[in-house]
């Protein structure tokens, strides 16, 4: 099994950078030394719980894998050929992923978001499968399990002959900000679900019913509410009725008198809702996937989650993406609390899904 990483990826996810493909030069070592990808892959591994003598890890060298396995202790091999410089790129991602096809494995097990899986994609295609650990900050392919814990219990279906192979599409933002098909990776499939490509919608503005959504909602609350817009069009509608252009990508906050922060990252946002009388968020779901949180929205971690409440958390999705979810729970893909205790948002949660209409879907660990 070749174990692949991209080691600065999901780096940025809280400080609002969305994604590391323009990261400048003189912070990559502060990303490497965050080291989310290099966690979420040995959290994987261990999920596998692969027994030694029946399955070879073989890892890339240095940051781009066998550097994380050294200090996890996991047992393993280095791929033979050039070192990588020690601030790698995806020069050398993609030549890595060619030495490992080269050198025989049966399936690649890689650490990264999008831009990752593109890497992938343009290095091996379909030749071999894929195993995606999502640690990026965007993650809208297939190709990618719906937790690291989920990836690792694939990877172990994949050892024991019961994940039969077959193509998924890579998507990727592209030039201009638009998200589409950028390759295609082979990927195991069995009874551990892939997390499911994202609903590529054919417009960035908001539709009549998520417009209608956000009136309805707006026009219930707290005019004196400081109000938390998440990322996508339909919490975005909110941010357009409360008077002002969102991001989109990001997180922006409104405040009771009118004024408008931007693009906030996590440690602005908790000194934000820390401070407010009457935080309110609105909160979209990624379609074709579920997700409420872990997915390009990293700010809004679980101590921001908290420090807002569960009931002051407004859950928008339209009908037609909630009867598209199979099965139809909403996820959270959260790294581990320190004290052990569950996320804030999990249990059964309202979502609003036209003007004066609303259901009740269960939120649940991608992790479980």
């Amino acid at each position: 099994m070749g174990v692949l990483m991209n080691p600065i990826s999901g780096f940025g996810g809280k400080l609002a950078l969305h994604g590391t493909d323009a990261l400048p030069p003189d912070r990559f070592d502060e990303a490497v030394a965050e080291g989310r990808a290099a966690r979420r892959l040995i959290r994987a591994l261990g999920s596998a719980r692969l027994a030694e003598g029946h399955v070879d890890l073989v890892a890339a060298p240095g940051l781009l894998g066998a550097t994380a396995l050294v200090e996890a202790g996991v047992r393993h091999s280095v791929l033979s050929g050039p070192f990588p410089d020690p601030r790698t790129t995806r020069d050398d991602t993609i030549a890595a992923a060619r030495r490992l096809l080269a050198d025989g494995v049966d399936v690649i097990v890689f650490a990264g978001g999008d831009g990752t899986a593109a890497d992938l994609a343009e290095a091996v295609a379909d030749a071999v499968p894929c195993i995606g650990v999502p640690s990026g900050v965007k993650m809208h392919s297939e190709v990618f399990a719906r937790s690291p814990e989920a990836a690792g219990r694939l990877l172990a279906e994949f050892a024991a002959g019961r994940a039969p192979s077959s193509p998924a599409e890579v998507l990727d933002v592209g030039v201009g900000g638009t998200t589409g098909v950028v390759g295609v990776l082979r990927v195991p499939r069995s009874r551990e679900p892939l997390q499911g490509a994202k609903t590529i919608s054919p417009s960035k503005a908001p539709d009549a019913v998520g417009r209608a959504i956000a009136h309805n909602l707006v026009s219930g609350e707290d005019p004196a509410s400081t109000w938390v817009i998440g990322p996508g069009t339909t919490a975005g509608a909110v941010g357009e009725v409360l008077g002002f252009v969102p991001t989109l990508r990001g997180v922006d906050v409104r405040y009771p008198d009118g004024s408008v922060e931007l693009d906030v990252r996590e440690e602005r946002l908790y000194e934000v809702v820390a401070a407010a009388a009457r935080p309110l968020l609105a909160l979209g779901v990624i379609g074709g996937q579920g997700f409420l949180l872990g997915r390009g929205n990293q700010q809004l971690s679980t101590r921001v989650i908290a420090a807002i409440g569960a009931g002051r958390i407004r859950i928008l999705a339209t009908e037609e993406k909630v009867g598209a979810l199979l099965p139809p729970v909403l996820l959270i893909d959260a790294d581990p609390h320190d004290d052990g205790a569950q996320h804030p948002l999990l249990g059964y949660r309202r979502v609003y899904t036209g003007p004066r209409q609303s259901t009740v879907l269960k939120v649940v660990d991608a992790a479980a």
